[in-house]
């Protein structure tokens, strides 16, 4: 038989020995003890809580907005997607939306947020197009432009006089 179906046979009857590691360290250096609270190098605070670390916050992560029409807590996905846009739930936008149209106000309430949606299109605009010439204004040399723009006339003036151009 070969060395390697030995080894093989060795191992698969448990005689083979085992490999040694050499140099392993754990992931941190400090090992924490259960309920223990301590702040990391970025100031956040974690404590270690049914053997994993967890991070405190003081703000919830959710649940923090209130629905202005039912007061409900804005927990779900749906729910906080709306609310981001129109300060409620997302049940009470769709009754607030079906009230409009059974009033036939819905088109002028859309026609109010999209006027409202390009004013602040336009401001925004306004403040960015303002930067730019602030900035072209301040990296502009007119210097520079006039010593090339001369050079080059004094370039098409010679090229002239030789008949090359």
């Amino acid at each position: 038989m070969s060395k390697n179906i030995k080894k093989i046979q060795a191992m698969l009857d448990g005689r083979s020995p085992r490999k040694i590691q050499v140099g392993a360290e754990p992931k941190t250096i400090y090992q924490r003890e259960e309920g223990e609270k301590w702040i990391d190098a970025n100031g956040q605070e974690w404590t270690k809580e049914n053997g994993a670390r967890k991070q405190i916050t003081k703000m919830p992560a959710r649940g923090f907005d209130k629905c202005s029409d039912c007061e409900k807590l804005i927990l779900k996905d749906i729910d906080q997607d709306t609310y981001n846009r129109m300060q409620r739930c997302y049940h009470c936008q769709i009754n607030f939306e079906v009230d409009l149209k059974a009033k036939n106000k819905w088109k002028d309430w859309v026609m109010g947020l999209e006027k409202d949606r390009w004013a602040s299109i336009e401001k925004e605009l306004k403040i960015i197009l303002k930067e730019m010439k602030e900035q072209s204004e301040k990296q502009f040399d007119t210097k520079i432009a006039y010593a090339v723009g001369n050079q080059n006339q004094q370039k098409n003036h010679e090229e002239i006089k030789r008949g090359t151009k």
